[in-house]
């Protein structure tokens, strides 16, 4: 029944969306606010984070809706590749879009998750303290280090954007400040591995160090 009510609610959020014409397949304006009606905005947002919250508290749920998002991520994906006309919420460019699937797919992804807390296996207290799973991590390290390239290809446009594109005698096109962009993304993806293979390896030492402690305790 729980991941019924979320399912449910996801649904009537979308419903929310079509009626307040935030969902579009004829839009070649390249504006896709022009349609919308604000009043259903609020509604829809309301359903979706009750989904979520409802779907938080069930695994089953949990995976289901996650299931539900990672279908609908790939249709709006789809259909954006497919009709020009199509809009889903993003107001007058299309990078919107894009931010909105990369999102929904790293929620459906974190949703999906097998198993979000463990208990390490060589502690069989039964007041340990829970961890997060590997699987856990892979998600909170990927959605961290998609957020900073973002981030870092923002920086890096706006960047050489502001350096090489301006004054009043700039009278030409911008579109090389994409190069420095990617440059930046390079450099923050290398970095962010780099932090998570240190983050991981000092979580196996620390591991480590508390596997000798219990076996020098239990000598």
């Amino acid at each position: 029944m729980t991941a019924l009510a979320s399912l449910g609610l996801l649904a009537a959020s979308l419903g929310l969306l079509a009626a307040g014409g935030f969902v579009q397949l004829d839009d070649t304006s390249g504006f896709g606010s022009d349609q919308w009606d604000l009043t259903w905005g609020g509604p829809s947002a309301v359903a979706a984070a009750a989904s979520l919250a409802i779907a938080l508290v069930d695994r089953r749920a949990r995976r289901s809706l996650g299931a539900a998002l990672a279908v609908l991520d790939g249709v709006l994906v789809g259909l954006s590749l497919a009709d020009d006309g199509f809009r889903f919420i993003w107001h007058a460019g299309e990078g919107e879009l894009l931010y909105l699937q990369v999102g929904l797919g790293l929620v459906a992804l974190a949703l999906l998750t097998p198993q979000l807390l463990e208990r390490p296996p060589a502690d069989d207290r039964p007041g340990a303290t829970p961890t997060l799973s590997a699987w856990a991590r892979a998600v909170a390290y990927l959605v961290a280090l998609v957020i900073a390239v973002f981030a870092a290809f923002s920086a890096g446009t706006s960047h050489f954007t502001a350096r090489n594109c301006g004054g009043p005698d700039f009278g030409g096109e911008c579109d090389v400040a994409v190069l420095e962009g990617l440059l930046w993304v390079a450099v923050t993806a290398a970095l962010g591995l780099l932090l998570i293979g240190a983050a991981e390896r000092v979580r196996w030492r620390r591991r480590q160090q508390e596997r000798q402690r219990q076996l020098s305790d239990s000598a």
